[in-house]
């Protein structure tokens, strides 16, 4: 009997040791749930929906969601957007159309990089530049431009005049150094200057030279070669009393030039020429006979100025061996437009006033002093 009742407690301990056991288990999974009884209908369920689509794990540094592509807008307020080619919203780049502004630029571009090349030694050589690195002064009457000056200055026909210039100054090479601000280029120039009468041609001057110039940052100069030979015209041959016997006039001169900009828009120059070869009526050729000097000062807006133009205004003072040196001087003001990215990129419109011996070589001893009106094609 004391057996029979000693089992029934080792049961009962096991009974509850069991549930507890089981209660732990519960305790440790709270979302655990407990199973149901089958039903008949889950089986078929299953065999006719689609298996359910388990979500991917969320990784822990997730990429940022796409932004939404938005095209640019106009500067302002209220604008709508406007799709720019710049900045094109889809797709590559298009190409410009040809005949655009930006066509034309793209092929400046590449036709320059075509004419450019680099050397052993860091400096790139360009042929054909599109720029000068000495300008010629604006107030220099003897230096190469297109101009019309219509005068006050009175000849044997009438009681005014007609001053052109027509010439111009070609970049031939120019080497640029990358590791200083100093570039050197070749350039060549030739100029015709003529005065005329309401009914012929009085004078003609002829002139052409060689110049090397250079640019080290604020300042600029040449040294080259100028020939400069003068003629009467016919008319003015038969007009005259002697129509034999004119003598000839003609330079061959070496010319150093050196400028400088005090500011950004004031230069200040000087120039001296020395004549090796000298050939003047009237004068015996002695050293004193064939120097020249020239020094002078310009303001004007260097940047490009735009539809508006800017005002300016040259002063030039010369001596001339052939002429006693006498100073001559040119003063001159005006407006003028610029675009110093292209050829002939300057245009002028301006007064001018002249005092001294005349500037053509074969009227050098006669004593002019007038005014004028003309325009004018630089750089």
């Amino acid at each position: 009997m004391a057996g029979v009742f000693a089992t029934g407690r080792v049961r009962t301990v096991l009974s509850v040791a069991a549930g507890l056991l089981l209660a732990g288990a519960a305790a440790a999974q709270p979302n655990a749930v407990a199973p149901s009884p089958p039903n008949p209908f889950a089986a078929r369920a299953q065999a006719q929906d689609p298996p359910m689509v388990v979500p991917r794990p969320t990784p822990s540094n997730p990429l940022p969601p796409p932004k939404t592509l938005v095209p640019d807008t106009l500067p302002g307020t209220g604008n709508p957007p406007s799709v720019t080619l710049a900045q094109p919203v889809l797709g590559d780049p298009l190409p410009p159309l040809p005949g655009s502004v930006e066509d034309q630029y793209q092929r400046e571009l590449e036709a320059r990089r075509g004419f450019q090349t680099g050397t052993w030694w860091g400096a790139t050589i360009t042929a054909l530049p599109n720029s000068l690195l000495w300008e010629p002064p604006l107030a220099v009457k003897k230096d190469p431009r297109m101009q019309f000056l219509a005068t006050d200055q009175s000849n044997y026909r009438s009681k005014y005049t007609i001053d052109t210039s027509i010439g111009m100054t070609m970049g031939l090479y120019r080497v640029d150094y990358e590791a200083a601000d100093f570039s050197t280029q070749l350039d060549i120039f030739g100029l015709v200057q003529t005065r005329l009468s309401p009914d012929d041609l009085m004078f003609a001057d002829y002139r052409f030279g060689v110049p090397i110039t250079w640019k080290w940052g604020w300042w600029q100069g040449k040294v080259g070669y100028e020939h400069t030979s003068a003629h009467i015209g016919d008319e003015l041959i038969r007009a005259g009393q002697n129509t034999a016997g004119i003598p000839s006039f003609a330079k061959d001169e070496v010319v150093i030039g050196v400028g400088r900009f005090l500011y950004d828009n004031l230069r200040v120059y000087g120039e001296y020429g020395y004549a090796f070869g000298f050939q003047v009526p009237g004068l015996v050729e002695t050293t004193s006979n064939k120097m020249r000097f020239d020094i002078g000062a310009e303001w004007y807006l260097r940047c490009p100025t735009g539809w508006n133009g800017t005002p300016f205004a040259a002063i030039n003072v010369e001596w001339r061996g052939d002429q006693g040196y006498t100073p001559n001087y040119t003063f001159q003001a005006g407006w003028l437009w610029r675009n110093p990215t292209q050829r002939l990129g300057m245009f002028r419109v301006f007064v001018e006033h002249y005092r001294g011996s005349s500037p053509y070589g074969q009227n050098i001893a006669t004593r002019e002093q007038f005014s004028s009106f003309g325009f004018g094609f630089d750089y």
